[in-house]
């Protein structure tokens, strides 16, 4: 098939990394589905894609790691101050189908820094792992 027929549907970002992600929004909520890998930077990325779609305040943030294959843990920092500032703004950080391998990165990951105390109950991921 040529590649010019080949398309990508809009709502798809491959970014430097290999990661990928696929945004859709339903009934105030946005859903990240997350594959791949998650790191510091390509977080970023995914931060500064959702900004813009994040103007009304009290939106719920799911981020539905059922595909992803690992996260580094230095991005564990950047996720829980991102997880804070949006509760500043009247939204809630959910993480959906993160694989106990991955809890452990979260939970492992918050540990290696000194977090501010919590601005409005914990971040908390699917079967409540507490991040903050």
């Amino acid at each position: 098939m040529p590649r010019e027929t080949t398309r990508q549907p809009l709502y798809l970002h491959l970014l430097e990394g290999g990661l990928d992600f696929e945004i859709r929004e339903h009934d105030g909520d946005v859903r990240v589905v997350l594959s791949g890998s998650l790191d510091r930077n390509l977080l970023a990325d995914i931060i500064s894609t959702l900004t813009p779609r994040l103007a009304r305040r009290d939106r719920r943030i799911v981020l539905d790691g059922s595909r992803l294959a690992h996260v580094d843990f230095r991005a564990v920092e950047t996720l829980v101050d991102w997880g804070r500032r949006l509760r500043a703004f009247g939204h809630t950080l959910v993480l959906d189908g993160w694989s106990p391998y991955l809890r452990a990165i979260l939970i492992l990951g918050g540990r290696s820094y000194a977090p501010a105390p919590p601005l409005a109950g914990p971040l908390m991921a699917r079967h409540r792992t507490s991040l903050s």
